[in-house]
C-alpha cells in the first residue's frame, strides 16, 4: 500500500474542511504588491473582511506550488473587484485549486 495513504494518525491526514463560517487562514500574510507577476495556486479564500482600510475585503489564500503544506501557504487582502469575481466564479464552480498569475496596472489588481 502507498504510505501517502496509511493514516499517520495526525489531523492533517484527515483533511478536515473548516466550517465555513468559522474559517481561518493560519499561514503569513504577503501584500498584493510582493505578489505581481509571480504565479501560484489560488486554493481558498473568505469573503466579508472588515480591515483598517474598509470592509468586504476578500482573505485569499495561495501556495506558491499546489502540494505545499498550510504551513507554506501565503494569505493577502483584496479589495479588487476584478480578483473578487474572478474567486466568486471558482467557488461556483467548485474549482479550487486553480493557477493565477497576479497583474497590476497602477492601483488595478487583476488575475490572468
Amino acid at each position: 500500500m502507498d504510505n501517502n495513504h496509511v493514516d499517520d494518525g495526525s489531523l492533517a491526514f484527515l483533511n478536515i474542511e473548516p466550517e465555513e463560517s468559522n474559517k481561518h487562514f493560519n499561514c503569513h500574510e504577503v501584500t498584493q504588491q510582493k505578489l505581481i507577476n509571480l504565479s501560484f495556486w489560488l486554493c481558498d479564500f473568505i469573503p466579508g473582511i472588515k480591515t483598517k482600510f474598509g470592509g468586504e475585503r476578500y482573505l485569499v489564500l495561495i501556495k506558491y506550488n499546489k502540494d505545499d503544506k498550510m504551513a507554506d501557504a501565503r494569505k493577502f487582502f483584496t479589495n479588487s473587484a476584478e480578483i473578487k469575481h474572478i474567486l466568486d466564479q471558482i467557488k461556483e464552480r467548485n474549482a479550487f485549486p486553480r493557477r493565477a498569475t497576479l497583474r497590476a496596472s497602477g492601483t488595478r489588481y487583476y488575475l490572468e
